[in-house]
Parts: C-alpha cells; structure tokens; sequence
C-alpha cells in the first residue's frame, strides 16, 4: 500500500510535489473507501482520482510512479556509460542540470518503509531506504554521493556488513543499490524490491488478460459477470493458446539456424486468441474474434485485473480511466472497485461526474495546475472549504472555483 509519493524536477514537476493516500477525519465519510493498515494510526484512500487541464502535467506524475518501478526493476542490468532517461524541468537553466528526485513511503509486509532516490542522467546523487519495524525511523541503508566517491551506512538489517560492503563496490553509479543488492541474493531487501515490481501495476495489457483467463477459470467467471455487471452481453470466453515456436515454424521463409536461435529464446512465450460469445436474436451461440468488440469492451477487459480479489494490496495508476467508456460505466467501476476490492486505484481522468459527494470523498480528489512558471501543482479538494452537504463540487470545479480547467478563448 502507497503512503504518500512524491516527485521533483521531472517533466513538468520543478518543484516537490506530494501525492498523499492517507484518509483524513472523519472516517464514517464513505468508510468502504478506506483501508486499514498495520499502524492503527494511519489509514488510507482506496482510490484518488486526479483532474486538470489538458497538458497540466497529471500524467506526468504517473509516469513518475512508473518510472521509479522501471529503474527499481532494470537498473542493475546497466552498463558502464548508460544513461538514465529521466527528464528534467526544462523551462528553468537550474533545473536542466539539476537532480531529478522520487520519494515513496509504503507498508510491504506489514512494515512501512520510505525510499528515495536522486539521481541525473549519468548517476545516482543519492539514495536511502528506511524501514518502521516498532513505528521508529530505522536507516537500512544510505548511500551518498560525496564528490566522486560514494559513501554508504548499514542499518543492523543489512548483515554481514561485509557482504553489503562488496556490492556497493559492484554497484555503478548509474544502477541502484537496492537492485544491485537484490541482483546480488539480498534475502534481506528482496521484499521490498519485489513490492516495486509485483505491488505497483498499471493497468493490465489484453495478452496479460487473456492469460489469466487460460489459466485460472475462476477469473474467467468472475470477469463475464464483471461486464454483465457493465452491460457488456457476453456470455462466454474461448482461449486459444500458441506457442511462438508453433507460429515460427510455419513461416518457411526464415532461415532454419535463425529460427531455432528465436524459438529457443522465446521458449515460453504464447500468444493468446480471445473469443468472445454471444447469443443472437434466436438465443443460439454466436462467436466473435475479440477485435470485433468495442474499444470500450477492450478497455474493461484491462481494468478487470483492479477488481480481482488477492491476498496482498496492490496500486494501481491508471492514465485516462475514462477513455473509451460511457460516464456510468465510469462512476460504476470506481464504485465498485471501491466496493469489492482490497487494492489501491491512482487515476487519472476527465469525467467530472466522479466529482460528487455520493462518488469519491473529498480527499480522494486532486487537481493539477500550470503555474505562470509552466510549473506543475497538485493540490487537493481539502484545501478548499467545501461543503458535502449543499454544494455541487462537479458544477463549482467546471466554472474553475477549485482551478486546474483550460483557459478556453472564442476565435
């Protein structure tokens, strides 16, 4: 589960900007939007919804999210003389050579912990992970950049020292630690970085999908009964699954050595083709290959994996949640997402009908504005006074009272 998370110097993020998930009193407001965590102390939103202007940088900060997953996930695969692909605020000559800076508080497994990363495009600046086994800050490890030379400090998680002594000596300075270590059988940091890669999730692609409906029946069902749910008549799924070596070896005009070369790298790798089932007008079964359904059809398809009951919470962000789907469908999946699921939503969209009372609580709502600096803010429905009982947030945000609409001129 995500605290907070916060990014700067990014895209069009100068400044540090903060993305809280904590609830705020009280919590009889909406309290199936809210999920208990192992600090009695804190809890958290299952979902914020974020909103504002086109090109106001809202992706910007889900991009910043998932590139923090990326360079947790890939970073120690680097080579001498890679560089990393973060971009900085562009419009300010500082900020062009200046650090480029993640921070991330989360619970995974139970403990909450904070990370943070600093890095340019040629090397990390800093980097620190802390853990709260007893609610007491704990360093786990701190590396920093002094000069040219890195300096680290090893919590009494990491031992022997010495082994955490030897992979700082193999850790470039364009690759994290955290990865490096994990790379190098850290049993120790192996839950956090597996929480990077597992926890943080986009939305699901339609291969991702479609294998999840061969393989697990249950989410087969459970997914028909979601688009009934959504007014999608499809009754029944069929996978057809192949391998790649099976679609290789019936091209006969690539070269033998070539393709054994290919099949053996992508042994266990399949393709996957849905069909959908419906009944026509006589109640007799009719299948249809998937690209025949609605791109909203293909959009629910994706956004299924949010709703799938685990064992473990997971965040999801999402990029234009309503893109391809009618306002209902919207506010149904939020609701029932906020419902029936254990996870945690990050999103962000342009349907204004979420801004409501009945919806979303008020500190699931932010916005994200362009500052005369061209600078991206976020800030939240908190900040302003607003009334759950009287006022239409949805009317009040679109004649821009809370900011972060276009300025729209007539030719």
């Amino acid at each position: 589960m995500i605290i907070d998370f916060t990014v700067e110097n990014f895209l069009s993020f100068k400044e540090s900007q903060t993305l809280s998930l904590v609830a705020q009193p009280p919590y009889d407001n909406h309290p199936s939007h809210i999920l208990d965590t192992p600090d009695e102390k804190i809890k958290l939103l299952k979902a914020v919804v974020i909103y504002g202007a086109n090109a106001s940088g809202k992706s910007n900060l889900l991009s910043a999210l998932n590139y923090l997953k990326n360079i947790v996930a890939n970073s120690n695969k680097s080579s001498v003389g890679d560089n990393f692909s973060a971009t900085p605020f562009l419009l300010d000559k500082q900020n062009k050579i200046a650090p480029t800076s993640f921070e991330i508080n989360f619970f995974c497994e139970n403990i909450r912990y904070n990370y943070i990363v600093s890095l340019d495009r040629e090397k990390i600046h800093f980097e620190s992970l802390s853990s709260y086994p007893k609610k007491q800050k704990r360093n786990v490890f701190t590396r920093e950049l002094v000069g040219e030379k890195f300096v680290y400090k090893f919590g009494s998680d990491l031992k022997p020292e010495r082994l955490y002594d030897d992979i700082s000596q193999k850790t470039l300075k364009n690759a994290l630690f955290l990865s490096k270590a994990v790379n190098e059988n850290s049993h120790e940091l192996l839950p956090v970085y597996q929480w990077f890669l597992e926890n943080l999730s986009e939305e699901d692609s339609i291969h991702n999908v479609a294998e999840k409906i061969h393989s697990n029946n249950e989410y087969k069902e459970n997914l028909i009964e979601f688009l009934s749910l959504n007014d999608i008549n499809i009754i029944d799924l069929n996978i057809d699954r192949q391998s790649f070596a099976d679609l290789l070896n019936q091209d006969k005009n690539i070269p033998t050595e070539i393709k054994e070369k290919i099949i053996e790298d992508n042994k266990n790798s399949f393709f996957y083709k849905i069909q959908t089932i419906h009944k026509d007008c006589d109640e007799d079964i009719v299948s249809f290959d998937f690209e025949l359904e609605s791109r909203g059809t293909h959009k629910l398809f994706s956004l299924s994996s949010l709703i799938e009951k685990t064992t473990y919470t997971k965040t999801f962000y999402v990029d234009e949640l309503s893109a391809d789907l009618h306002p209902l469908l919207v506010k149904n999946f939020v609701n029932t997402f906020q419902n029936n699921s254990n996870n945690q939503l990050i999103c962000v969209t342009h349907d204004t009908h979420l801004i409501d009372q009945n919806s979303l609580r008020k500190d699931q709502i932010y916005f994200v504005e362009k500052n005369p600096e061209q600078s991206s803010e976020l800030y939240s429905l908190l900040e302003f006074k607003v009334r759950n009982d009287r006022e239409n947030w949805e009317s009040r945000y679109l004649s821009g009272r809370y900011g972060a609409t276009p300025a729209v001129f007539d030719l």
